[in-house]
């Protein structure tokens, strides 16, 4: 957004209303409504997980928790296994009425006669490999709008939510995570969840340790990478919080040129990281000297609404 010193910025989030001179003023306390799941048919299915379709199925939309389903929809039921389940396990005739109309896994039960996406081989690696492999094909070959990265010790589904509802007010087609699906398995989902007509998704991102925060970037591909801050809840896997920061900053590493990499200013380990040359940087916070500074903030509507004051300080 680009502005003068003299010019005014109106912003509308749902219905509430407030403009300044020379700032931006917003109000969120509304609960973002995100995308419809989108419908695979089978053969995308069988190609984007890397697998054979044995059996024809109708196009329906990705479930993997068969509690889930739903009756007179069409959902397939991606089985997957853990260390401590299989999802296998629950593949059963009773899920025809729950409106399962098939399978993408290693195997079913004997007598299965709808849908069946076989993955080859046995056991966790592959099932949620596949996952991961459909979740990259819906980003590569389903998605043609912009995604944006939140990772942080702290904050990041509050902040996704923010930035989503911000978004939202201008008028596109915006999707977010659900919840605080930010793992591997829950940021495949969210990929694979992507509704084809939107304009921009907003994914956070979480860890435990090191190169765990690369792979979900590489997934992800984002074009703008968030990083909020770096805290001590992951010091039990890592050593120190300089170590935590850069676990954090694999969101930054392989930037590409036309990415924009956006920073905390008021977070020295956040503020400091690197990025490849020539990638866009932007700093946000309180401090003095940065892209945007918060002015001010205060809870609204009986404390279920937060209005901030933004300011840009430098153009973008």
């Amino acid at each position: 957004m680009n502005s003068t010193p003299s010019s005014t910025h109106f912003l509308t989030i749902k219905n509430t209303f407030i403009s300044t001179k020379n700032h931006i003023h917003t109000s969120l306390n509304t609960p973002l409504h995100t995308s419809n799941s989108p419908i695979w048919t089978a053969s995308e299915i069988a190609e984007s997980v890397h697998g054979k379709l044995l059996k024809w199925g109708p196009p329906g939309t990705i479930c993997t928790d068969t509690r889930a389903l739903q009756p007179n929809t069409n959902q397939w039921f991606f089985a997957i296994t853990g260390q401590h389940f299989d999802a296998h396990d629950f593949i059963s005739p009773q899920l025809y009425g729950k409106g399962c109309v098939g399978v993408i896994g290693n195997r079913v039960c004997e007598g299965w006669d709808k849908g069946f996406v076989q993955v080859e081989g046995n056991g966790n690696v592959n099932t949620v490999d596949s996952l991961i492999n459909m979740a990259s094909y819906a980003r590569n070959k389903r998605f043609n709008g912009v995604l944006v990265g939140v990772t942080g010790s702290v904050g990041k589904s509050t902040t996704k939510s923010m930035i989503a509802l911000a978004l939202e007010s201008l008028g596109v087609n915006v999707f977010k995570s659900y919840g605080n699906w930010n793992n591997r398995v829950g940021v495949a989902l969210s990929l694979i969840g992507m509704d084809r007509n939107v304009d921009i998704a907003v994914l956070e991102m979480g860890m435990s340790g090191k190169g765990e925060i690369l792979e979900l970037a590489r997934m992800v591909r984002p074009e703008i990478r968030v990083v909020l801050n770096v805290g001590a809840s992951h010091l039990e896997n890592l050593g120190s919080l300089e170590e935590v920061a850069m676990a954090k900053g694999e969101i930054f590493r392989e930037a590409k040129l036309g990415d924009i990499c956006v920073f905390n200013a008021d977070d020295p380990l956040v503020s400091t990281l690197p990025v490849p040359h020539g990638v866009r940087k932007v700093f946000f916070g309180r401090r003095m000297g940065g892209d945007v500074r918060l002015v001010a903030a205060e809870t609204a509507d009986g404390g279920l609404g937060v209005r901030v004051v933004l300011e840009k300080e430098k153009e973008m």
